[in-house]
């Protein structure tokens, strides 16, 4: 019989801010890197690299990426019971120019996202259980537990 089931695909996207000090593009640097060692060795289809602003307001007319992305990853925390928050935070910002206070959603330095057919499966940076989960953790599981490559001491950031 043959076999028609087909092949799943997996990508990763990488978010990065459009601005990032030196030692957050060398680490930008590093996950690329690694991305492109799982896809040389087949553990995902492929990936891309799309940068998002480091805040945006809450609420605004009509879906910018940021907010779009935001809560897709917000949906996926709450079905696996994982925590966005400190990563990604909401902060009450203050324009001298205008006056005008607003809310404003306050994006992580970096953050990966993998889909699975289409379907989001991990994003990383996460807590679960208290527990932080870096872009590394994510990237070591992909690789069935193969030792991610080295990127100095593992952290996670913030979403200051």
């Amino acid at each position: 019989m043959q076999n028609t089931e087909c092949p799943r695909t997996r990508r990763a996207e990488l978010f990065v801010r459009t601005e990032l000090p030196g030692p957050s593009r060398k680490r930008r640097t590093a996950v690329e890197t690694r991305l492109q060692e799982l896809q040389c060795n087949g553990v995902i289809d492929g990936f891309e690299t799309t940068t998002w602003a480091k805040r945006i307001p809450i609420s605004g007319a009509g879906d910018c990426l940021e907010r779009t992305r935001y809560n897709e990853f917000a949906d996926w925390a709450r079905a696996t019971g994982a925590c966005l928050s400190p990563f990604f935070g909401v902060r009450t910002c203050y324009s001298t120019e205008t006056g005008e206070r607003r809310k404003e959603l306050v994006l992580p330095a970096m953050c990966l996202a993998i889909y699975e057919d289409g379907e989001l499966i991990q994003v990383a940076p996460f807590s679960e259980d208290g527990t932080p989960r870096s872009i590394d953790d994510c990237l070591g599981e992909l690789g069935n537990a193969e030792s991610p490559a080295p990127t100095g001491p593992t952290t996670a950031s913030t979403a200051d």
